[in-house]
């Protein structure tokens, strides 16, 4: 091996790290935010937040329930989690005495 064959396979090393932390890394946080936004409106749906009701009086109208129950086989596992959460709190929230100053 050539010290031009080093220099060359050294620039291809440095020019590939630039290009997956300039442009691959921006991309995938990206589509990651997406993904993530819409499993957070999922499970605050799930949790009783009607986000179109927040949105009407701006003419706003997302039609969750369109999509939604076409990802509940993707979801089915996160709703088992979710209303065992939600018993869990409701559970909590009963225990707790309501005339603390009293």
């Amino acid at each position: 091996m050539d010290l031009t064959s080093l220099i060359a396979i050294i620039i291809a090393i440095v020019a590939i790290y630039f290009f997956v932390k300039l442009v691959v890394s921006p991309i995938i946080k990206a589509i990651l935010g997406v993904v993530i936004f819409l499993v957070l409106i999922y499970i605050l749906q799930r949790l009783g937040f009607n986000l179109d009701s927040i949105l009407a009086p701006f003419g706003i109208s997302l039609n969750l329930n369109r999509w939604a129950p076409n990802l509940s086989w993707l979801f089915g596992p996160a709703n088992y989690y979710i209303d065992q959460a939600k018993n869990f709190a409701s559970f909590l929230w009963s225990n707790v005495p309501k005339n603390l100053g009293q």
